[in-house]
């Protein structure tokens, strides 16, 4: 039989929640950890999804940024604190 355990469902993620979380993991800590930084994308990482995920990791850490191409490519992210 299943052992089944109650959880909290703030500590559970389950599917692409789980995927991103990871994924944003670095971005927290690079904004936690510095006051501003610069992100080089792969030829195989989406600039949306960078962007997208700074956005949710600035959100997430409740820490404010900004962010800019460096580039019309936009291989080049770069991002500074604008608030606490």
């Amino acid at each position: 039989m299943p052992k089944f355990e109650a959880m909290n469902p703030d500590d559970v993620q389950v599917g692409r929640g789980r995927t991103t979380a990871e994924a944003r993991r670095a971005f927290r800590e690079a904004i936690e950890n510095s006051q501003a930084g610069k992100i080089t994308l792969d030829r195989s990482d989406k600039p949306s999804a960078v962007k997208r995920l700074l956005a949710e990791a600035s959100k997430e850490s409740g820490i404010k940024v900004r962010s800019s191409w460096e580039d019309k490519k936009q291989m080049v992210l770069y991002w500074k604190r604008t608030g606490v």
